[in-house]
């Protein structure tokens, strides 16, 4: 992996982020658009703006610690409507226990696209209607709410105009039995705290978080290339010392082995076009086109796996390491005009090399597709 795989890895993912700002653009022109009579509830504006954000900043760094929970990302890799090479990457993250760091850097990012769709409806509504800003509570009062808006408001204790004083919560608290008389240019006055808690709690924080996380994801990056190039080294000056030998093929498999179609090749070409049948045999789900939850369950698997390949292909490293974990026999498979044929001589040995590399694993060919000399 170079510099330019790094840039890729730290690179933000638009359709994320697209999905992020598509959210905040439909709940941000819903709540600031107001009721009937164009009466704004701030502390719904408070939930929206601040609740929800910290609490899923919470969540995130919990994902990012413990691997496990949910985050905006990890919610829309999930969409079924993914082109290829968008899993293929994926999963290369996976393999290299980089996926939550970048499911973070991307969740961040899309909530930076949330609050600033929500700051664009906020200001278009400020320019173009007379937005009324009420709240209403049946628990609440207006001094056991204003400590709550105060603590909220620390962050610009220097911006005077936006910290909610206990007047303006007396002037603006709302009920459905009375009717609106006096002052109301009184309920404008809320748009500086709405304004400051979207520009702290929504842009600043999370931009804060964004810039973290993709130094730590490029840290994490760098700490992987060095691994690679040090087993790249290592297994260099090996084959320096050592003749390159290849890996013996056998022709005779377990009855019972577990089959695992790594290539994606068609169900139809394995069970019908050949003399063999892998019909009794439970299948594993791994590779580029896997779920992340079907490449785990493949991982965790205890017992010897048939790994199914494209012979043409030459051996990737997301294959070395999920081999690493795990043990059985490489099937390199190659067909023309949907029938399997041998694989080229120069292909066979190319994979008998690579599994003579990797321990508890051997290569297999059927006798069928064995090339005659």
């Amino acid at each position: 992996m170079t510099a330019s795989n790094i840039t890729q890895t730290t690179r933000i993912n638009w359709p994320i982020v697209s999905v992020g700002g598509l959210l905040g653009l439909m709940l941000s022109w819903n709540l600031l658009g107001g009721n009937e009579q164009g009466q704004v509830n701030v502390l719904s504006l408070l939930l929206i703006y601040i609740v929800i954000p910290t609490a899923s900043v919470a969540i995130s760094l919990a994902s990012l610690i413990f691997g496990k929970g949910l985050n905006l990302a990890r919610l829309a890799i999930t969409i079924p409507l993914w082109p290829r090479q968008y899993l293929y990457f994926y999963h290369k993250l996976r393999l290299q226990k980089l996926d939550k760091h970048w499911l973070f850097l991307q969740s961040q990012a899309a909530a930076l696209a949330f609050s600033s769709t929500s700051l664009l409806i906020f200001f278009l509504l400020l320019l173009g209607t007379d937005m009324n800003f009420i709240w209403r509570s049946t628990l609440l009062t207006a001094e056991s709410l204003q400590p709550i808006l105060e603590y909220v408001a620390i962050p610009w204790w220097f911006w005077p105009e936006a910290q909610p004083d206990l007047a303006l919560l007396q002037a603006t608290q709302d009920s459905r039995l009375q009717t609106v008389t006096g002052d109301v240019s009184v309920f404008s006055r809320w748009w500086p705290f709405v304004f400051a808690t979207q520009l702290f709690y929504g842009l600043l924080l999370r931009g804060v978080l964004l810039v973290i996380a993709r130094i730590w994801l490029v840290r994490q990056d760098r700490k992987d290339i060095e691994k690679q190039l040090g087993n790249s080294s290592e297994e260099h000056a090996g084959l320096r010392s050592t003749p390159m030998e290849l890996a013996p093929i056998t022709d005779q498999l377990p009855g019972d082995i577990m089959v695992t179609n790594w290539a994606g090749v068609d169900e139809d070409l394995l069970q019908h076009r050949v003399e063999f049948s892998f019909a009794g045999n439970r299948q594993l789900h791994a590779g580029p086109l896997a779920s992340e939850a079907a490449q785990q369950e493949a991982e965790r698997w205890p017992g010897e796996q048939l790994v199914i390949v494209k012979a043409w292909e030459p051996p990737m490293g997301d294959l070395a390491d999920y081999m690493r974990k795990s043990r059985g026999y490489l099937l390199p498979l190659d067909w023309q005009d949907r029938r399997l044929c041998p694989p080229q001589q120069q292909h066979l040995e190319e994979w008998q090399r690579f599994v003579n590399r990797m321990p508890n694993w051997q290569l297999y060919q059927p006798a069928s597709l064995r090339r005659t000399v």
